[in-house]
């Protein structure tokens, strides 16, 4: 007699066993690669290769330039599409659009609004049929027509994830415009951006070359509280609400003040970011946003103000940027760098840390706590 304790008859269900499918020669010898709507994050080598036979090879090698890989290829995280659309859902009337596999895109809207987006994520669903025969692009081009409404949106953010992007479907033929709304479509594969670190600049440089080539063809907004009548710098990088307050105290005594925070909030804080006069890159990863910047002629600042050493030389080279006097400067450092001395001083760390962080941020980390 079986000791086995059952509940229902599931076990008792006869198993369909499937048969290997039968396979023609011409199909073996095939050197297309072919591309399954179904392929997961595992199969990123296969997709890799099938997306340097299209025409989206080009944007893979200029990932590869921007965001070289480390000793170790790539980093064990998630999907880097998570940081791309952060950005967006994060943005005053600006809607996204995911086009991949659908536990791609359940993936990346849980985790979404488990962090707090208040907002829905558009779909376009596929199959290997649509996909192939190029119908997925068109369904991407009718759903972008169908959401452009100026009355609730300022832009359209459209993301291949792998397989679309793997398959060559082409947001560049998206119109750039429809009704007044911006279109901006992008290409986040796991196999080709290293972390969602890169993926939020991929989404900020994008939309900071359509806002530059907006500003070059003509009046744009202004900022909602207006233009600061002080020289400023926008900054470049993930932060919490009170460090550009604290980092605009900083800078008060070189008559200096703190622009824009990127990612942005909404399109115009895109403007007044291209509006000022320098750009202080406090995190790293945003070389394409850097490039925007620099087509712009703005001059870029690398570093951040944390720890002893680290502020008292990124308010000299910010000084050096905008021509500060070294009396003006010396002010700037003496109110700050005494309190953070003091603070170092009566807080010591003895010992080995191993430190692992998000976005750069740990390399400033390590810094402060290396002092």
């Amino acid at each position: 007699m079986s000791r086995e304790i059952t509940y229902d008859t599931a076990a008792d269900a006869e198993v369909i066993k499937g048969h290997p499918e039968e396979v023609s020669e011409a199909v073996i010898k095939s050197s297309e690669p072919a591309i399954d709507a179904q392929l997961g994050c595992h199969s990123g080598s296969t997709m890799k290769t099938a997306a340097e036979n299209n025409q989206n090879s080009e944007i893979l090698e200029k990932y590869a330039e921007d965001y070289p890989m480390g000793p170790h290829d790539k980093p064990q995280s998630m999907c880097p599409a998570f940081g791309s659309l952060r950005v967006g859902l994060r943005m005053r009337r600006v809607a996204t659009v995911l086009s991949g596999s659908a536990c791609c895109v359940y993936g990346l809207t849980f985790v979404s609004h488990f962090y707090g987006a208040r907002r829905s994520v558009g779909y376009v669903p596929f199959n290997s049929e649509t996909l192939v025969t190029g119908k997925l692009f068109e369904d991407i081009r009718d759903a972008v027509h169908e959401l452009a409404d100026p009355d609730h949106y300022d832009a359209v953010v459209v993301t291949n994830l792998c397989v679309p992007t793997a398959s060559g479907v082409p947001l560049r033929l998206l119109p750039n415009e429809i009704n007044g709304v911006r279109i901006i479509g992008i290409d986040v594969p796991g196999f080709g951006v290293p972390t969602h670190a890169e993926a939020k600049d991929i989404l900020a440089g994008a939309m900071l070359n359509f806002a530059r080539q907006e500003v070059e063809a003509g009046p744009v907004q202004s900022p909602k509280g207006g233009k600061n009548d002080r020289p400023t710098i926008a900054m470049l990088g993930e932060m919490f609400p009170a460090d550009p307050m604290v980092i605009g105290a900083m800078l008060d005594p070189m008559g200096l003040a703190a622009g824009p925070v990127l990612p942005a909030r909404e399109w115009r804080e895109l403007y007044a970011a291209l509006d000022c006069e320098a750009v202080a890159a406090i995190h790293p990863f945003y070389t394409a946003s850097l490039r925007e910047f620099e087509a712009a002629g703005r001059v870029a600042v690398g570093s951040a103000p944390v720890g002893y050493d680290g502020t008292a030389d990124w308010l000299a080279n910010v000084g050096k940027v905008f021509a500060v006097s070294e009396t003006q400067i010396a002010e700037a450092q003496n109110l700050f760098l005494p309190t953070i001395k003091e603070a170092l001083k009566n807080n010591p760390i003895n010992g080995r840390i191993t430190l692992s962080g998000y976005e750069g941020s740990e390399l400033l980390v390590a810094r402060l706590l290396i002092e």
